[in-house]
């Protein structure tokens, strides 16, 4: 307990930065700091104090990016009983799925009150993320405490845990991986399961392995499978397949599958083909067809001219973040006008449009009114909206609204105004 005591250094903050503490947020961004900071270096623990010299917080600074301090606890003392408590209750939040799936998140971010570092199960693995060299420390302790509640829960203890740092971290370097449980030369697979479908995905991969935030409509398309069954579906932005596996799951006639990324394309490839097999992504706009699959790699930015005329009744709108930061949200928003647009004119009238967006910098209800105006503007109706909630390994708190950042809206029964469109 010393020892984690007497790391917090002491930092005044002024009127903006105390609002920002009080007000739940978990970043006090840099250009916010005073000059005072500069005494500070990156990874130092922080003991937060009014001006009136009250402790109100603790926090970790980051020398780089724009968040400069992510705050790990609000109180007058630091408590280790806190975090540990934090985290069983992590856990616990996640027991329902446990049965229908082992591919999960076990520690949410900020989301769970454990700011800049993401865990996440695919099998018998822990990806552990942290999304700044300033929080290394930090997230060991953090995965330290996550695995002794484990041992004392019904949650699995993991053979490996692979610590990474994302790309997408400001200024800061990429950071070499790192084996902090056992060790296998990597990449290697995973088994993994969501009801009745199987996959093998990559260790570490994108997101550490594929996109778990796509559950929720991945669940969904296996539980209603008349969402699927007997229809042609576009998958748009498929990344490696499993939602495009999970439409065929659900009985669909076939299902077309376009991404850029063509090493994506041949992980998708890999878990359709017989081992022996493989199909070419060397070139672009070419359709390369295995049973009720198509994949096709495309700019889909750019040309969807591979389409040609084809019309869908289910398509699946699934792009990458569009606002890494907050100068792209204008440029963003217009990216969602035109894609929607374009899938518009390959929907079929009476088909489903569903659409996702993980730009966190674009709210929930600015995404529902960029949906709504793009169908209305292009001359389409539709019968229902209906937006999928998180499942339990996401949450989201009111005070951390870009932690909300997955959206799933899915627009029933769309009809044109004009039958001649």
């Amino acid at each position: 307990m010393y020892f984690v005591m007497n790391r917090f250094r002491r930092y005044q903050l002024n009127k903006t930065t105390e609002s920002v503490l009080n007000s739940g947020h978990p970043w006090i961004l840099n250009g916010k700091l005073s000059t005072a900071i500069s005494a500070f270096q990156d990874g130092d623990w922080m003991r937060l104090v009014s001006g009136s010299n009250e402790t109100l917080g603790f926090g970790i600074y980051s020398s780089s990016g724009p968040i400069g301090i992510r705050i790990i606890q609000r109180r007058n003392e630091f408590s280790l009983l806190q975090l540990k408590q934090t985290i069983q209750r992590s856990l616990e939040l996640r027991k329902p799925l446990r049965a229908k799936t082992n591919a999960y998140r076990l520690l949410h971010g900020e989301n769970d009150l454990i700011p800049g570092v993401t865990v996440d199960r695919y099998g018998s693995t822990w990806v552990v993320q942290t999304y700044s060299k300033s929080l290394r420390t930090f997230s060991r302790l953090v995965v330290r405490y996550l695995y002794s509640a484990a041992s004392r829960s019904e949650e699995p203890i993991p053979e490996q845990i692979v610590w990474i740092s994302p790309h997408r971290i400001g200024s800061e370097k990429s950071l070499p991986i790192r084996f902090l449980r056992g060790k296998k030369e990597i990449p290697y697979e995973e088994g993994i399961f969501l009801n009745q479908v199987r996959w093998k995905t990559k260790i570490p991969g994108q997101k550490g392995g594929f996109f778990l935030d796509v559950r929720n409509l991945r669940q969904y398309i296996l539980e209603k499978p008349e969402l699927a069954i007997n229809r042609e579906c576009l998958h748009l932005f498929s990344h490696t397949g499993l939602t495009s596996v999970c439409l065929e799951e659900a009985g669909a006639k076939s299902v077309f599958s376009a991404d850029g990324a063509k090493e994506a394309l041949e992980e998708f490839a890999s878990h359709i083909l017989p081992e022996n097999e493989i199909l070419n992504f060397e070139k672009k706009n070419t359709i390369l067809t295995k049973g009720k699959h198509h994949l096709i790699r495309a700019d889909l930015f750019q040309d969807w001219g591979f389409l040609e005329d084809r019309k869908f009744s289910l398509i699946v709108l699934d792009p990458p973040n569009l606002t890494p930061n907050q100068a792209a949200v204008p440029a963003g928003k217009k990216a969602y006008r035109s894609l929607i647009s374009k899938a518009l004119f390959h929907l079929e009238p009476g088909g489903d449009l569903i659409l996702l967006s993980c730009s966190g910098r674009i709210l929930e209800s600015e995404f529902e009114k960029i949906g709504r105006e793009t169908l209305t503007n292009k001359g389409w109706k539709y019968k229902d909206l209906f937006k999928l909630r998180p499942e339990p390994d996401h949450p989201t708190r009111k005070e951390f609204p870009e932690g909300k950042y997955f959206k799933v809206h899915i627009y029933k029964k769309c009809e044109p105004l004009d039958q001649n469109i």
